[in-house]
């Protein structure tokens, strides 16, 4: 299936699912505006899930490259099935964040979804891969990692930080009537490397 638009936003029940935790569509709309993504961007995506941000991405980032790293063996045949369903050039790396990164080549933007209790880490080693400019983005739904997200960051270095609290509802039909029905609101942390 070949997705026609460039902004984000590609339908929820289109990816393809598990029990792997998936970003909703319009969390990953103000996540990718947070990124500031160019087509020649390099970007990665850190625990990358169903890989449903990182294929919005590889949509904006047609010149540059889009990595998703994932620790779930469900979640990297799930970035498998969807980057083909939506095809879409991904390198899909299974492993630890911080184990991968340690390898990795510097890189535009990254996004950080899940860390396997090693956010502190990854944030460091994120802001030592970034090109000057470079952007980070935290996606979390806990009120206590929202917290160590942001001391994080500022610890190893990101300026300008930026935090955002996103709550959608959903219109659902109950009878001849429309109830909102709310989604789990999600805190959205932008910093840059200066």
């Amino acid at each position: 299936m070949k997705w026609m638009y460039k902004t984000p936003g590609i339908p929820d029940e289109l990816f393809i699912r598990g029990k792997v935790p998936m970003t909703k569509e319009e969390v990953r709309a103000v996540t990718l505006s947070k990124l500031r993504l160019e087509e020649n961007s390099t970007m990665v995506d850190v625990g990358a899930g169903t890989g449903s941000i990182a294929i919005e991405a590889a949509h904006i980032c047609t010149k540059g490259k889009v990595i998703a790293i994932e620790r779930n063996v469900e979640g990297v045949e799930l970035i498998k099935r969807n980057s083909e369903k939506f095809q879409v050039d991904l390198e899909i790396i299974h492993g630890k964040a911080v184990e991968k990164l340690k390898d990795m080549d510097a890189f535009d933007r990254v996004m950080i979804g899940g860390s396997g209790g090693e956010l502190e880490d990854i944030i460091k080693l994120c802001y030592e891969k970034l090109s000057e400019d470079g952007r980070c983005v935290v996606n979390c739904i806990t009120i206590e990692t929202l917290y160590e997200s942001i001391e994080n960051l500022k610890k190893s270095g990101f300026k300008d930080l930026d935090v955002v609290s996103v709550n959608v509802s959903r219109g659902k039909a109950l009878g001849r009537y429309t109830l909102m029905e709310a989604l789990n609101p999600i805190y959205i942390i932008a910093g840059i490397k200066k």
